[in-house]
């Protein structure tokens, strides 16, 4: 259970509330949606959760794991560890400032209206979107196949792929790019090898081999690429 949040389940949420919640989406679909679902929302399996001001979660937060259908923070969020939410169910999370989290997988609905800064941020599928709106601050962005809307300007240290963004999406490293293995281990990549005409070993990348074993490395807090690979085996360097 996540503290310092009141809960629809437990009677501490009004259908009121919810109302004026949802209105704070600045996506009218998410609105739509939400208002929509009133008359059921009260009988779903998964809860909404409110925070009045700032929430900070000291460890990981996933609200498909807590069973959290909407969580609205009337304020800036704080993750220790890693944030994720989910497309099926989906999952809805709304922050009205600032969101701060260790790492990010996202499936959902994420919007947050101020900055968003982590470690590693990491989108997953297509049927969901993410809406910040002001700065993204990473130290590797990789979008994958999902969408998102940033009013501000992205930061990250590193980019895989071509975030898929209305404009100003920034150039990143190509998933055929021999340089992905300077962040991610081979056994993630679909790495092919050839020789060449002067008898030296040849390397090819061609995107991910298993980006579900990519997500469970960065929900679990762990590398992409382990520590102990020496850097000058590594193509690129």
């Amino acid at each position: 259970m996540i503290d310092g949040v009141r809960s629809l389940q437990r009677g501490q949420v009004t259908e009121t509330e919810l109302r004026e919640a949802a209105e704070l989406f600045r996506e009218a679909h998410k609105t739509e949606r939400m208002i929509g679902a009133l008359d059921e929302i009260a009988d779903y399996v998964t809860d909404v959760l409110f925070a009045d001001g700032g929430l900070d979660v000291p460890g990981d937060l996933d609200l498909t794991g807590e069973g959290v259908h909407l969580l609205v923070v009337r304020g800036d969020l704080t993750v220790g560890g890693c944030y994720g939410d989910g497309d099926d169910p989906e999952s809805f999370l709304l922050v009205t400032g600032d969101m701060r989290a260790k790492d990010v997988v996202t499936a959902g609905w994420l919007e947050v209206h101020g900055d968003l800064r982590t470690g590693r941020l990491i989108g997953d599928y297509n049927d969901c979107s993410a809406l910040v709106g002001g700065d993204v601050h990473a130290t590797l962005f990789y979008g994958e196949e999902h969408w998102f809307d940033i009013g501000g300007r992205v930061h990250a240290d590193v980019v895989v792929g071509r975030p898929r963004m209305p404009s100003g999406a920034p150039r990143g490293i190509e998933l055929d790019d021999v340089r992905l293995l300077e962040h991610f281990d081979r056994d993630l990549l679909r790495v092919h090898e050839s020789t060449g005409d002067d008898g030296a070993t040849e390397l090819e990348v061609d995107g991910f081999a298993d980006f579900h074993a990519l997500k469970r490395l960065v929900r679990a807090g762990k590398p992409t690429r382990s520590e102990n690979v020496p850097a000058d085996q590594v193509p690129g360097t």
